[in-house]
């Protein structure tokens, strides 16, 4: 049976990065079986406990793994020495909050318009919430390539991309001790993906 561990309240006197948390926030998943530090059961003011009655570790881990839809870059033909190269991705988000916006794809293709010479990156399609576009690149030049889509996601990845319990979930675990269990559905309903927000 997992348990999550939320963290209470905001670490502001962390540095800004991946482990300045906020109230709400899920830090990491761990199996019944481990063994709390002293500042991490809910006594100690810091995390509160969140256990999850029908899954598994695993399972939950995979649900919750950050960048589930990350940016795919497939060879779509080849003409010569040119791939024609398409990059899709269903992580968009309409606010940009920790995910690609539109604008974001726009000047990614206007990173690699600049970086090659005849990329002509241009949008195949664009909702908001997925984008396809088609980008033409030396054949030499296709990891490079992925380099490039790959460090503007750890660019919003760094952004803080997390999982959280909504304010009504951290009342309730409030008003329990700060720990609750229930299945996957039950639970469901105060868990949030901050992808989405």
């Amino acid at each position: 049976m997992p348990i999550l561990l939320v963290k209470v309240n905001n670490n502001d006197d962390a540095p800004d990065g991946p482990f300045r948390y906020r109230a709400g926030e899920i830090i990491v998943a761990f199996d019944d079986n481990h063994e709390f530090g002293t500042k991490e059961v809910p006594e100690a003011g810091n995390f509160y406990h969140v256990a999850i009655t029908d899954k598994t570790l695993v399972e939950v881990q995979t649900y919750m793994q950050d960048w589930t839809h990350d940016p795919t870059t497939e060879q779509v033909s080849n003409q010569g020495n040119r791939r024609l190269i398409e990059v899709t991705s269903s992580m968009v988000s309409a606010t940009g909050k920790n995910a690609f916006t539109q604008a974001g794809v726009v000047g990614l293709m206007a990173t690699i318009n600049t970086a090659y010479q005849n990329a002509n990156a241009v949008y195949d399609s664009h909702t908001n919430t997925a984008f396809r576009f088609l980008v033409t690149v030396p054949q030499q030049g296709i990891d490079e390539l992925i380099e490039m889509v790959n460090e503007a996601v750890r660019d919003m990845q760094y952004a803080r991309r997390r999982w959280y319990i909504t304010q009504s979930g951290m009342t309730y675990l409030s008003n329990n001790g700060g720990t609750v269990s229930g299945t996957a559905a039950q639970v469901s309903g105060y868990l949030r993906d901050g992808l989405l927000d």
